[in-house]
């Protein structure tokens, strides 16, 4: 009789533990839709990633007479700012 009791217990917690998974599921794609929508109805111009660039970086230094950038390509890999 015990053992019959603990299965029959087991079956009741493991269905219990089924439609708690069922729901928070169902709760989740709710909410993933409706970020979706509400995304499609007001987009963003965000891409959710920014580029910071510090006013005395080397990538702001041009040449003398021009607006040409300074350092480009692999010359990015010698650069060294001494000046502040």
């Amino acid at each position: 009789m015990g053992y019959e009791d603990e299965m029959e217990d087991y079956y009741d917690e493991e269905k219990f533990n089924k439609k708690q998974l069922e729901r928070l599921k169902k709760e989740i794609l709710d909410e993933a839709k409706n970020v979706v929508k509400d995304y499609t109805d007001n987009p963003s111009d965000l891409s959710g990633s920014t580029v910071s660039i510090h006013q005395n970086s080397p990538i702001l230094d041009t040449e003398l007479n021009s607006d040409e950038p300074l350092y480009s390509g692999s010359r990015w890999t010698k650069v060294i700012k001494s000046t502040i």
